[in-house]
């Protein structure tokens, strides 16, 4: 007899994929659940590599990990709110090492490692839509160990692929012409190979300035070029210089927007990355143009396809709590506690919401990243789910991180938080070893 659960896939055993089985196994009553991973671990992003092109597999490396990354968000924030880190006394802002081996606890705790399966490549998404309205998925895979392709069915799909493997790369005039090394972060590693090097970085969101920060320990130079309305104060990194956005490119010399230009041995695109869905049927519209992916409502389901589930996009937001609540939603809407708008309704509300950003001069690529934005979004999306929200607590913590990132860029990460009650906390300042 078939079975009357209802069938989910998830692409991707990284922190997204890990919360969303979480809550999908705590009622495998309701649910069976198969989750993808293409690598040989669970953990995502998170999963440290040397290499920087091509796995074992010959496919892309998902990481963008690199050697000394600690994370920009306290511990005491970034934490899934069902799974507090162990040792609460420990620094606030944590090698990735440790974030790692809490993911790999998680999934210990919650058994979820017998939904999981590791090698295996999702190839093809492909809907079917019957007599009734109802959408099906048929769901292509292959095991990367014994390249034995299977196809399965499914009932809803989560797609938890993660964004941090394809760069984002701008086209700069000239640049062809450049005879030094050219990355992008995703292929950065370790910064000592830059000694006595002058480098440009392009881009000084938080991987720009992290990254700048590391390699001007050991470069002669570094440039950080960006269009920021004001300058960003490195203190004592007098070897950093901040020139505008690069223009153009001939050989070794770059000239900047400002119309200056200096000699560059090494190039750094900290410039973001591609959403990629390669897998899912062209049937299935989805816009990615300009780091904006379309028709996507609430940051999360297709418009088109309410049984189809994007993880992850909402950027400058605290992710792993944010996750916890997205996948609470989502089981709402499967179970039809959550009832949402007719497709046209979703459309003209997501339509009214992209006209007010863009005419608040929020450039599109930017719309997704929501900072100020993402409590009201917290607020809104566990409220339908009917669901705890997070306690006041963290958003002050969140603040104060800001507050000292903007005054303090390289030391705010000696601050440790620690929280009193839902309303509280204490901050001091440790020395790190």
């Amino acid at each position: 007899m078939p079975s009357t659960k209802t069938r989910i896939a998830i692409v991707g055993a990284g922190v997204a994929g890990l919360v969303v089985a979480r809550h999908v196994t705590s009622k495998l009553d309701v649910y069976s659940l198969t989750v993808f991973e293409q690598t040989d671990q669970i953990g995502g992003t998170w999963v440290y590599t040397d290499e920087t092109h091509l796995d074992k597999h010959g496919l892309l490396v998902h990481s963008s990990m690199y050697k000394n990354l600690r994370t920009n968000i306290p511990k005491e924030v970034m934490q899934i709110p069902d799974f507090p880190f162990k040792d609460q006394n420990s620094p606030s802002f944590i090698h990735h090492s440790v974030i790692r081996q809490y993911l790999l606890e998680y999934a210990d705790h919650f058994n979820l490692h017998p939904y999981i399966k590791l090698n295996t490549l999702v190839k093809h998404v492909e809907p079917e839509v019957l007599t009734n309205g109802q959408t099906l998925w048929t769901l292509t895979y292959v095991d990367l160990k014994t390249k034995i392709e299977t196809t399965r069915t499914y009932d809803a799909m989560v797609l938890c692929n993660g964004h941090y493997t394809v760069g984002h790369i701008p086209r700069i005039p000239g640049i062809e012409s450049f005879n030094g090394d050219c990355i992008h972060s995703h292929q950065y590693r370790l910064p000592e190979i830059y000694a006595g090097k002058k480098v440009c970085i392009l881009g000084a969101s938080w991987s720009g300035i992290d990254i700048a920060l590391e390699v001007a320990q050991h470069a002669d130079k570094v440039y950080l070029s960006h269009n920021l309305p004001e300058p960003i104060d490195f203190k004592t990194f007098v070897n950093i210089e901040q020139k505008t956005g690069v223009a153009s490119i001939q050989r070794d010399l770059f000239t900047f927007l400002d119309g200056s230009s200096t000699e560059v041995n090494s190039f750094i695109y900290c410039t973001g990355y591609e959403f990629t869905y390669s897998f899912m049927s062209a049937n299935v519209k989805i816009h990615t143009d300009d780091n904006h992916v379309e028709p996507i409502y609430k940051y999360l389901v297709h418009m088109d396809y309410t049984n189809l589930f994007f993880m992850g996009l909402p950027g400058l937001v605290i992710p792993f709590p944010m996750f916890h609540i997205q996948a609470q939603y989502v089981l709402g809407i499967l179970e039809g506690r959550i009832v949402l708008p007719s497709p046209q309704q979703m459309r003209e509300e997501y339509e009214n919401e992209k006209k007010y950003l863009l005419d608040q001069d929020i450039p599109i690529r930017y719309i997704n990243k929501l900072k100020d934005r993402q409590w009201a979004y917290y607020d809104e999306i566990a409220a339908a789910a009917n669901v705890p929200n997070f306690p006041p607590v963290i958003k002050k913590i969140n603040d104060h991180v800001n507050e000292m990132r903007d005054t303090n860029i390289t030391g705010y990460k000696n601050y440790k938080y620690h929280i009193i009650d839902n309303d509280t906390f204490s901050v001091s300042c440790y020395k790190p070893r």
